[in-house]
């Protein structure tokens, strides 16, 4: 009996980790609109310099997810970096959760989750079309690809884009249930330093007022060979200043960091996160549309935020496949 063939849209935490859980059972294949693999499992490096620009680490909450991030340790992939929430003064809550880095970025997580898959970057999707019995992922270069199940991991509005193009019609429940999930932007400064940047160890900062939500020093978080700094900003300052140009936004958010160590011209770069984070999830870990042939939406809007809830929510989405599949495996 030939094995079910599966399109997972999205290489990010969810992604990968819904195709693990599928991959022994079924033909998967992972598909994403972007370059390289980890969606905001994002590493940029600059000259010498590495910056994580997404993510900047994971914590656990659950069993499950602890026991992934435990078999990650083993294998060199990720590392303790601090406990806790750092304050505005750089001081730590002793008692909070323990914040695990990349051993060499947070993207590298992501390849390392990717190893073994059949995994297709650079391959923008179209549209979604309900054949009944199968979808078929209609790729923006024109080419197809079949699958008797789907799991998107894409942010939902573009889920619901896709659908739309392939003129898919969604129950009202169904329809109901994606608009209502929200998310939040982020603008995310990366720049590389002639020196420290004057943030303490471990390299970390989490203002609780201004315009900046999260600032790292990447050289003292264990990943640059240069001091180059992430500054995250707030969700209102990046709805504000969306459309501004770089430097304007760049400029406004090196004001409020007050770093000890000037920008090395022509290193400073801006990532404009559209669906940084969910600021409305949907209740369950994942959404199942369609009829006979599965559609589940999956990702961190689904049952819980950050990388955990990613992480979670593709996991969930792969067994909801398997049990569609069930009877005929």
């Amino acid at each position: 009996m030939s094995r079910p063939r599966v399109v997972v849209i999205g290489a990010g935490m969810a992604g990968l980790t819904a195709a693990h859980g599928l991959s022994s059972v079924c033909e998967v294949t992972v598909v994403d609109k972007a370059r390289g693999v980890g969606g905001r499992l994002a590493t940029r490096r600059i000259g010498e310099a590495t910056l994580d620009h997404g993510a900047q680490f994971v914590t656990t909450h659950t069993s499950e997810f602890a026991e992934m991030v435990q078999r990650w340790v083993a294998d060199g992939v990720v590392t303790e970096w601090f406990r806790g929430r750092i304050g505005p003064q750089g001081e730590t809550d002793p008692d909070g959760h323990l914040r695990f880095r990349g051993q060499i970025s947070m993207n590298a997580v992501a390849k390392k989750l990717a190893e073994g898959l059949d995994v297709r970057t650079a391959s923008p999707v179209f549209a979604l079309i309900d054949k009944g019995d199968r979808w078929v992922v209609s790729m923006a270069d024109g080419t197809e690809l079949a699958g008797e199940g789907i799991v998107s991991t894409a942010p939902v509005p573009q889920t619901l884009a896709l659908l739309n193009n392939g003129g898919v019609a969604l129950s009202t429940e169904d329809v109901a249930a994606l608009t209502a999930i929200a998310y939040e932007p982020c603008l995310a400064l990366m720049a590389v330093l002639d020196g420290p940047s004057g943030l303490p160890a471990p390299g970390a900062l989490d203002p609780t007022s201004g315009p900046i939500d999260w600032m790292s020093d990447n050289q003292l978080k264990g990943i640059s060979a240069l001091p180059a700094v992430t500054i995250h900003a707030t969700a209102e300052f990046s709805r504000t200043y969306w459309d501004e140009a770089d430097k304007e936004i760049a400029d406004l958010l090196l004001v409020a960091a007050s770093l000890d160590s000037a920008v090395v011209p022509e290193t400073l770069q801006i990532q404009r996160w559209l669906y940084a984070r969910p600021s409305v999830v949907h209740p369950e870990k994942f959404l199942r549309i369609g009829g006979v042939a599965p559609l589940v939406c999956a990702g961190d809007a689904f049952g819980g935020a950050k990388v955990e809830g990613a992480a979670l929510s593709g996991a969930a989405a792969a067994q909801e496949l398997l049990a569609a599949f069930g009877s005929d495996l």
